[in-house]
């Protein structure tokens, strides 16, 4: 079910409806509109999708207990990417496995397609570039999606994952220059 809120205005809204009315179905509404983007986020930093799930659980629930200091969150999607970052490497940290966010991709909208050749080449382009950008570090990845899938800014991505601008200026360099190689030697061969 996709929940669509139309601007800032409605999100305070149920926000607050939440903080302070204790409102079940302005949480619904508001764990529904996030729950893309935390899971995304949660599943590539945990790579598990069971782990995935309840992490961004115990981060919703936290939500639902904070009560009227859920008023006070200025910025909610910043907010919960940061606790979904946190909480994953929390799980990662007890289950004994590797953190690498610790240390140290927009897929081409579906256009009005005008035939099946337009089709195939849309989902052809969708392909190498997911799968490009799923062959990135991880971080990178992270970086990536967070800014080019999710829309946030350079600082709000920084706030999450705790990285400078020249970081992830860095990363999306990185990302960019691999998808441009990548989409080069296709549209190479394509003309071939």
């Amino acid at each position: 079910m996709d929940v669509q809120i139309k601007d800032r205005t409605q999100l305070l809204y149920l926000q607050n409806r939440v903080a302070y009315a204790r409102d079940q179905g302005a949480y619904k509404q508001l764990y529904l509109y996030f729950y893309p983007s935390m899971h995304r986020l949660a599943q590539i930093i945990t790579g598990e999708e069971t782990m995935a799930e309840e992490v961004v659980s115990d981060v919703m629930i936290r939500i639902w207990t904070m009560e009227y200091r859920l008023a006070y969150v200025e910025h909610l999607k910043t907010y919960l990417l940061t606790a979904i970052r946190n909480t994953a490497i929390t799980y990662l940290k007890k289950n004994g496995s590797p953190v690498p966010i610790a240390e140290d991709t927009t897929h081409p909208e579906a256009a009005a397609a005008d035939g099946p050749d337009q089709r195939l080449l849309t989902a052809e382009l969708s392909e190498i570039i997911e799968r490009t950008v799923r062959s990135l570090p991880q971080k990178c990845q992270v970086v990536y999606r967070l800014i080019k899938e999710e829309g946030l800014s350079y600082k709000e991505v920084g706030t999450i994952l705790q990285l400078s601008q020249n970081t992830l200026e860095t990363h999306m360099c990185t990302a960019l220059k691999k998808l441009r190689t990548a989409l080069g030697a296709y549209l190479t061969k394509k003309k071939s």
